[in-house]
């Protein structure tokens, strides 16, 4: 197989809640890959997956600086760049840069050169992936003007990107992307229908889901060996399109029922979390439901492992009609042997194998998630072996490794 030279580009790095970037990136490294990543922004660094650190990740990161104000300052750091790289650089790409009857004053002032230093930096990469399609306007431009030395351009779209309210807007702004992209990815039928309704004779299209470590998410300990009460576990932002401000009601239906020995953890921030509290603290339930905030990937999986059921009971948003395009952390619950209970909106439905791995349910249907958590509940054996399926199904489908086979050969192809 050939080994390749890779741009991987995101529009932050490093972030807690897009791990499928970095365990892509660590099995492209595994698999022999040389790989780069560009950044436009830094991320918080003080949670951080032991990956990033185990694989030097960090040192291995240009983010997208500003250049200098002070014009002495720009021109030494223009200088100690070229000096660093003299042996990598793209020279033909550096005097592009530079090119005043191609730019007029923004090459004289280095603006050029500051904004598509990444790719005059490092010689020619054989494909520059970038994840999320607002982070690759800029790239595409860069394509058509030589920058990206006939690297082939692949974009990944991961449902952020690609908002069903905006259709026409994408028309127009995405139109250098369909022009200049040789492929795209996307995670999952749901994504590909609204893409294909921004651009119907899109054909150069993947269907290709982010996927997970399935050695590091494995079940280590059992809930019941630990104590007697149910534990419901929800992870996710809490955002609208989650629908995080249904967890309460759908306690309530079940403690209403006589299940008095349940216990939700609800992982995750974000701007519902303070109406979240309100409605637990309207309702009564700061004695079952607890908010653990933003974890680590390892911290995620401890909770996990003591849990007996995952549940998302995502909604269409209110005011731009997004769902949830995938939903990783689906795959992650069931990587742990957890039966997982979903509503049916999005691509949530797509992840997983109905009445053997997990529910979907109905959106807003607060009686039909309790219906299938108690019947969890109830028969203990079932939710055992919906467990089990659950482990099968996503090592064979979402395991990295296995993920990484099929864009390398996107990437080759």
């Amino acid at each position: 197989m050939k080994l390749l030279n890779i741009a991987i580009v995101v529009g932050s790095f490093p972030t807690v809640s897009e791990t499928f970037i970095v365990n892509q990136i660590t099995s492209l490294i595994d698999k022999g890959h040389s790989v780069k990543i560009y950044s436009y922004e830094k991320g918080n660094i003080e949670k951080i997956h032991n990956s990033i650190l185990t694989y030097g990740l960090l040192e291995n990161v240009v983010y997208r600086d500003k250049p200098p104000v002070n014009k002495l300052r720009r021109l030494f750091s223009f200088l100690k760049l070229i000096f660093q790289h003299f042996f990598q650089l793209n020279w033909a790409l550096l005097f592009k840069s530079l090119s005043f009857s191609k730019y007029g004053k923004k090459a004289i002032s280095l603006k050029i050169f500051y904004e598509r230093k990444f790719f005059i930096l490092n010689k020619k990469f054989d494909v520059v992936h970038v994840h999320f399609a607002t982070n690759a306007v800029d790239i595409a431009n860069y394509k058509t003007e030589g920058y990206l030395h006939q690297s082939k351009l692949v974009v990944s779209f991961h449902g952020y990107d690609i908002n069903p309210s905006k259709i026409d807007f994408y028309k127009t702004h995405y139109k250098g992307l369909f022009e200049h992209t040789d492929h795209f990815t996307v995670n999952t039928i749901y994504t590909k229908e609204i893409l294909l309704l921004v651009n119907p004779i899109l054909t150069n299209v993947s269907i290709l889901p982010v996927g997970l470590d399935t050695v590091l998410f494995k079940k280590t300990k059992k809930q019941h060996e630990i104590n007697h009460q149910f534990k419901i576990v929800y992870c996710g932002r809490l955002v609208s399109l989650k629908g995080g401000l249904l967890l309460p009601l759908i306690i309530e239906e079940l403690l209403n029922r006589g299940y008095n020995d349940i216990y939700l953890n609800v992982i995750g921030d974000g701007e519902l979390k303070n109406q979240l509290c309100n409605e637990i603290e309207r309702l009564n339930l700061k004695n079952v439901i607890e908010l653990l905030g933003d974890m680590t990937q390892d911290e995620i999986i401890n909770v996990f492992s003591e849990s007996d059921v995952f549940l998302l009971p995502g909604i269409r948003d209110s005011h731009d009609g997004r769902a949830e395009a995938q939903g990783l952390v689906i795959q992650e619950a069931q990587a742990m042997e957890l039966p997982v209970v979903v509503s049916n909106v999005g691509g949530m439905k797509y992840g997983l194998i109905p009445d053997v791995t997990g529910f979907v349910v109905q959106e807003n249907d607060i009686s039909g998630f309790a219906d299938r958590i108690e019947e969890l509940i109830k028969n203990p054996q079932k939710a055992k072996k919906m467990g089990e399926e659950g482990r099968k199904f996503t090592v064979q489908n979402y395991d990295t490794k296995v993920l990484v086979d099929k864009l390398v050969s996107v990437y080759i192809k």
